[in-house]
C-alpha cells in the first residue's frame, strides 16, 4: 500500500504512515493504532466532545525514542489550535527556540499553540499523555450562552500560550485527579460517556483558569542536539559494557561534554541520575542472566563488574531483597 493521507477528524489527519495504521470505531470516538514492527506501537484515542474541543489519549511503547521529523498528526489550521497536554508517564523531547530542546516528564503539563511548534516531540521509551485540543475558530463559531464562560477562559489561555512559545508547569493534585477521572469514562454507558468527558474537560478548563500559570511555569534547562546525541551515545555504550566502572569525570572527558551538562541532561532525559540508571541496569541484566542461564553466580558477578561474588551477593540482596541463589531457585 502506498502512503496516503488519512483523515481522523475534521481538520485533523495523518500522512506517511498509512501502511502501519489501523483505525477502529470506539464508543463516542475513534482509535488509531500504529504498529511499526519492533520500533514502536502507538495508540491514540480521539473524542470530539464539542465542535472545536477534542480529547486525545495517547500511549506510546517505543524501543528507544520516536524520532520523526514532524508530528504524527497534521492539522489544517495549526495557528488556531491550543494544545494542553498532561504527561502521565514517560519523557519527551521538545524543540524550542534557537535549535535547542527541553525535556518534559511525567506530572508536567505543556501548553502551546500548534502553529508555534510545528516540529515534533521525540518520545522516549513508554509514554502516556492526555491532550485537550482547542480549535479557537471552530469553538467560537459554534458557541452558545452556556459555553461563553469557557470560551472566555480558553481564549485567555490561548493568548497566554501565544505570548509564551512553550508553557511547562507542574500539574497540581486537582488537575491530576480530573485527568485520571477522564480515563474512567468507559465505565459509563455509551449514551452518558460523552457528557462525562465534556464535564471533565470543563472542570479542567476551570482549574487551569484558577492557577497563575505564568507564575508557576518551570524554568526548563535547554540542550543542543549535539549534547543530546552525546548523552544518548553514552547511555547506549554503557548498556553494552556493564562490566566496567567508569567515573562521571572520565566519561565527560572521553566524550567531550561538560560534566554538569552530562549529569543534568541525563537526568532530564531519563528521569534519574546516570549512576542510578547504570546500577539499576546492571542488576536488571544480572536478574536476566540468573533466571535464563545456568552460569555460576560468580561468572554473572564478573559479567556486571563485580570481582567478588560475596560483594555482588550483598549488593544484589540490597537491590532485590533476596540473594542471587535464592532468586534463581524461586524462578525455576
Amino acid at each position: 500500500m502506498h502512503d496516503e493521507i488519512i483523515e481522523i477528524l475534521e481538520g485533523m489527519y495523518l500522512e506517511n504512515l498509512s501502511r502501519y495504521v489501523k483505525i477502529k470505531e470506539i464508543p463516542e470516538g475513534k482509535e488509531l493504532l500504529i504498529n511499526n514492527f519492533h520500533l514502536y506501537t502507538i495508540s491514540l484515542k480521539f473524542y470530539d466532545i464539542l465542535p472545536g474541543l477534542t480529547i486525545i489519549t495517547d500511549e506510546k511503547e517505543i524501543e528507544e525514542r520516536y524520532p520523526h521529523e514532524k508530528d504524527l498528526l497534521q492539522f489544517n489550521n495549526p495557528d488556531d489550535l491550543l494544545v494542553m497536554s498532561y504527561i502521565t508517564k514517560g519523557s519527551c523531547q521538545m524543540p524550542v527556540e534557537n535549535n535547542k530542546f527541553i525535556f518534559i516528564n511525567g506530572g508536567n503539563m505543556n501548553m502551546y499553540i500548534k502553529g508555534n511548534n510545528p516540529r515534533a516531540y521525540e518520545f522516549i521509551k513508554h509514554s502516556t499523555f492526555t491532550h485537550l485540543v482547542f480549535d479557537k475558530k471552530v469553538f467560537n463559531k459554534n458557541k452558545n450562552s452556556t459555553l461563553e464562560p469557557y470560551e472566555e477562559i480558553l481564549n485567555k489561555l490561548f493568548e497566554l500560550s501565544k505570548e509564551n512559545q512553550n508553557l511547562v508547569f507542574k500539574a497540581n493534585d486537582e488537575i491530576i485527579q480530573v485527568i485520571e477521572q477522564m480515563k474512567l469514562f468507559d465505565t459509563y454507558n455509551k449514551r452518558s460517556c460523552k457528557e462525562y468527558l465534556k464535564l471533565k474537560a470543563f472542570e479542567l478548563i476551570l482549574l487551569l483558569d484558577n492557577i497563575e500559570i505564568k507564575d508557576i511555569k518551570d524554568k526548563q534547562r535547554t540542550y543542543s542536539d549535539a549534547q543530546i546525541r552525546v548523552v544518548r551515545k553514552i547511555k547506549n555504550d554503557l548498556s553494552r559494557n556493564i562490566a566496567s566502572y567508569i567515573s562521571l569525570d572520565s566519561l565527560a572527558v572521553s566524550y567531550g561534554i561538560n560534566l554538569t551538562t552530562l549529569k543534568n541532561c541525563f537526568r532530564d532525559m531519563y528521569e534519574k541520575p546516570l549512576y542510578t540508571w547504570y546500577r539499576e541496569y546492571k542488576f536488571h541484566r544480572a536478574k536476566e542472566l540468573i533466571q535464563n542461564t545456568s552460569y555460576p553466580i560468580s561468572k554473572i558477578a564478573n559479567m556486571i563488574g563485580y570481582k567478588s561474588s560475596s560483594k555482588f551477593a550483598k549488593a544484589f540482596k540490597k537491590e532485590m531483597g533476596v540473594l542471587p541463589s535464592s532468586y534463581r531457585e524461586k524462578k525455576r
